[in-house]
């Protein structure tokens, strides 16, 4: 094994070994439970909410449930810019990391090779905005441009339009629920086959027309 595959998957151990420990000492309900008694404190309340937004790719926490809290406290109008916002901000960490890590090297310079002609072929933004649609945790898909050094812009802008549908369906179930129950959110199977299809519909065309033009090429 390479050495700087060996300290890659070290470092990434260390990240997995945090979570464990975070998973240990904390738990998803017990913040809830603090948000939802900082409600009617905005300015407090909002200082705690980027808090656990900052740290909440490091714990491993779905980030659909923050949207869901946000949809219970604050019904859609609200919640959906503010889950949005949200979205952007917990996704920066893992981002910026994976910039820092980028290598040509070790097992992260293969995967930065991967993800570079995956891009190449679809573009920065459609690649970023499919990955949002798929059934993927978002983390990887953060890391993952970072490594592959796609543009913060294109991040940004196919991670907003790409987290929109997931957003929506969390941030309704937090409003519709009489009493805050994390236990009750389920995604239904029907919507992650319907934006896994949409994930497919976005590459298809980019992929197609690649693939096209070096079968021309080569003929």
């Amino acid at each position: 094994m390479h050495p700087a595959t060996q300290r890659q998957a070290v470092a990434v151990a260390g990240l997995l070994g945090v979570a464990a420990v975070a998973i240990l000492l904390f738990s998803p309900e017990t913040v809830v439970a603090r948000l939802e008694g900082l409600a009617d404190t905005p300015a407090l309340f909002g200082v705690v909410l980027v808090g656990v937004y900052l740290v909440r790719p490091f714990l491993l926490w779905p980030v659909s449930l923050v949207a869901v809290v946000l949809g219970y406290l604050y019904g859609p109008a609200l919640a959906l810019p503010l889950s949005l916002a949200g979205a952007l901000l917990t996704g920066t960490p893992p981002y910026l990391l994976g910039r820092y890590a980028r290598t040509d090297i070790g097992l992260f310079g293969s995967l930065s090779d991967s993800g570079e002609r995956l891009v190449g072929a679809v573009g920065e933004t459609r690649s970023v905005l499919a990955a949002r649609f798929s059934p993927v945790p978002g983390d990887p898909i953060s890391y993952c441009a970072g490594l592959v050094a796609v543009s913060p812009r294109s991040f940004y802008l196919g991670t907003l339009v790409g987290e929109l549908p997931w957003a929506l369906v969390a941030v309704l179930t937090g409003a519709s629920m009489r009493s805050l129950s994390l236990a009750e959110f389920a995604v239904s199977p029907a919507l992650v086959a319907a934006l896994a299809g949409l994930a497919v519909l976005v590459l298809s065309g980019p992929v197609y027309s690649r693939t096209r033009t070096s079968q021309t090429g080569g003929g």
